[in-house]
């Protein structure tokens, strides 16, 4: 990773009398459970165990600098520019800077700090959903991420853990952890996660249906869902048998957005528990369901997605670019997915999308179509007044004249 940027990480100070025992305990630590990466394709030299070593013990102070400054409302004592900022915000999500969790744990040891809340805050700040959640919502969401209360040494006096390796590692079980919807039962219209080991082939229907607008014409309305997270979107029928809701995960597009769901991407394709892939699959349904910037705009005022990038075309582009190749998880979002093909294949439905291309969407159309159905109404009207006014004396007197018209 080797984020140095002079003596940036002197904002971590030691305030241990016994300094060179704590810093010699932690680099014979880091030594004894981390190994340099071996020699890539690309040529780059071997480096030493202790310059590694060292070289991730900076890169911890630097972190924990960075996200107290930034997060702990110290940003006038941040020794970054802007521009700086913002580089070094998107670079510690890539998968190539990632540095094992455990690192920033015992530097946070070390030094006597504890930043577990200002990290959280800082992968909070980083959510794809376009509403952030609640903090309420978060923080019983980050229930997977457990602090535990270790005897031993004097280093590890109210220690923690968390249950990831890393940042991205953390971000991405923010958007996919199962213990985040524990209240998904109390909203049956929400989709349950699927397991691609339980699903049949019988339940996987080819999906024909193209693009957002072509299930806005079959009676289908985009709604953002209220949980953020990605392994869910939500499917229920309206009180009219004609209208649907489709809930999806809000996301919000913006300059930082395809670097940070291409590195997501990536860490699922190395995990073990990649065959998930949760953010693949549903930059994959975004996909399918954009076509044109005329997509984007129907989902954006939905408030499905929050475009901060630019135009509605630009949007539209980078999903397509995202989307191109990948492999989703064939099980995830199925019966959502399949409950969608019903309803987009309905014959009742079909006819209404028909109706609504030849006259609701063109105002002359429909005017002519108002009219005639008002003319049909009014004509029904005197045949009915017609045939069934009861006689009065004037249409007996009227019968007699005209049987008796020749007297």
């Amino acid at each position: 990773m080797a984020l140095q940027d002079g003596n940036i990480a002197s904002g971590i100070q030691i305030s241990n009398e016994d300094q060179e025992s704590d810093e010699a305990w932690l680099i014979k630590w880091i030594t004894s459970n981390a190994d340099p990466p071996p020699s890539s394709t690309r040529r780059i030299p071997r480096l030493p165990t202790m310059v590694f070593t060292k070289m991730m013990i900076l890169d911890g102070c630097f972190i924990l600098y960075y996200i107290q400054s930034i997060y702990g409302g110290e940003v006038e004592t941040c020794e970054l520019n802007s521009h700086q900022i913002v580089f070094v915000h998107q670079d510690l999500f890539l998968l190539e800077n990632q540095i094992p969790f455990q690192v920033l744990t015992e530097v946070m040891n070390l030094v006597k700090i504890n930043r577990r809340k200002k990290i959280k805050d800082f992968i909070y700040d980083n959510f794809l959903a376009s509403v952030r959640p609640k903090r309420g919502w978060f923080c019983a969401g980050t229930g997977h991420i457990q602090e535990a209360q270790t005897s031993g040494a004097g280093h590890n006096q109210g220690d923690f853990n968390f249950t990831v390796d890393h940042l991205l590692q953390f971000l991405h079980h923010t958007l996919t952890g199962e213990d985040l919807y524990s209240n998904v039962s109390k909203k049956p219209h929400l989709v349950q996660t699927t397991n691609s080991n339980t699903i049949n082939k019988k339940d996987l229907h080819r999906c024909t249906f193209r693009n957002v607008n072509e299930l806005i014409d079959v009676g289908i309305n985009f709604k953002p869902s209220s949980i953020m997270g990605l392994t869910q979107i939500g499917f229920s029928k309206r009180w009219w048998l004609f209208s649907a809701d489709v809930e999806l995960p809000p996301i919000t597009v913006d300059d930082s957005t395809k670097s940070m769901v291409l590195n997501l991407i990536t860490h699922e394709m190395c995990s073990a528990d990649g065959h998930e892939a949760w953010v693949t699959s549903y930059i994959c349904l975004l996909d399918s369901l954009i076509d044109h910037p005329e997509d984007v705009k129907a989902l954006r005022k939905a408030g499905v997605l929050d475009n901060s990038l630019g135009s509605d075309k630009e949007v539209a582009k980078l999903f397509n670019e995202i989307g191109t190749d990948l492999v989703p998880n064939i099980a995830a979002y199925a019966e959502a997915k399949n409950k969608i093909q019903k309803h987009y294949g309905s014959l009742r439905n079909t006819r209404l999308s028909e109706l609504k291309h030849e006259y609701i969407k063109s105002p002359w159309a429909f005017l002519a179509l108002v009219g005639a159905v008002m003319a049909l109404v009014l004509s029904g009207v005197q045949t009915y007044f017609t045939a069934w006014t009861p006689k009065s004396q004037c249409d007996d007197l009227c019968m007699f004249l005209k049987m008796n018209h020749h007297l």
